[in-house]
């Protein structure tokens, strides 16, 4: 099986995968000051719980927006696993052009975000992550990635709307009125809903600026996904664990 690896500011994501098929997701909570022994003990106690041993793996591939966590995560396989680590970063292959002005500079989730998204939904395509920041991106239609924004996620906006979790009472499948009534629904309403009008600005004007196709498939990732896709274009298509799904793609294509 593949170990895929996601150290995002949040959480790190694991994905273990046979062939193409995702079979078990694990799941971590990032934490700066954890040692490589702690990690590798709650990454050896996840395996158990899904009854799987370390020799059940034969590759490993991470991706990591967190450079502080990374070598501990890395030092923490090692412990577990005699597995060579491909590590998504300049020298790896991702199987498409990235047109910014420094490649090396493009975070690893972005990489995999469009890796996975042309393996899952082909080109051009608009790619949204919603984590701790919202991500946008555009690969064209030529397989190109293009460049994008990034701006504060869904929580970090009520966070510093609120200070608190999110807004009591608020769940994925609430309505959210973009008039609000309350200080808490118009709250909710420039979170939510001024988050949902940002993304689809944003995918309309990459559209217009390289020419795509209107029907350019707009992908939807991310934790807080569930938050925005009501009141997303109908084209939206939401694919769960995008990242690791890239990062199994970029795997494959270096193993060649």
């Amino acid at each position: 099986m593949l170990l895929a690896v996601d150290i995002g500011n949040t959480n790190i994501h694991m994905g273990l995968f046979e062939a193409e098929q995702l079979c078990h997701t694990l799941l971590l909570s990032t934490e700066p000051h954890r040692t490589a022994d702690e990690y590798a003990l709650l990454l050896r106690l996840l395996l158990k719980e899904r009854e799987l041993a370390p020799t059940d793996v034969d590759g490993i591939i991470l991706g990591s927006v967190v450079p502080s966590v990374t070598g501990w995560i890395c030092a923490a396989l090692k412990k577990i696993f005699t597995l060579p680590i491909v590590t998504v970063g300049p020298g790896v292959k991702t199987g498409f052009p990235i047109r910014v002005n420094d490649p090396a500079e493009l975070g690893a989730d972005l990489v995999a975000n469009a890796a996975g998204a042309l393996a899952k939904a082909g080109s051009p395509v608009v790619i949204v992550d919603c984590g701790t920041a919202t991500t946008v991106i555009v690969v064209d239609e030529k397989g190109a990635l293009q460049g994008g924004c990034i701006r504060p996620g869904i929580q970090m906006s009520l966070d510093a709307l609120h200070g608190t979790e999110l807004l009591p009472g608020l769940s994925a499948e609430d309505a959210v009125t973009p008039l609000g009534k309350s200080t808490a629904a118009c709250m909710r309403a420039g979170v939510i809903r001024g988050e949902a009008m940002a993304v689809s600005g944003f995918a309309e004007q990459y559209r217009q600026m390289l020419s795509l196709p209107r029907e350019t498939t707009l992908v939807v990732t991310g934790g807080l996904a569930a938050y925005l896709l009501p009141y997303l274009p109908k084209r939206a298509v939401h694919i769960p664990d995008l990242t690791l799904h890239g990062l199994a793609a970029i795997y494959r294509l270096n193993r060649k």
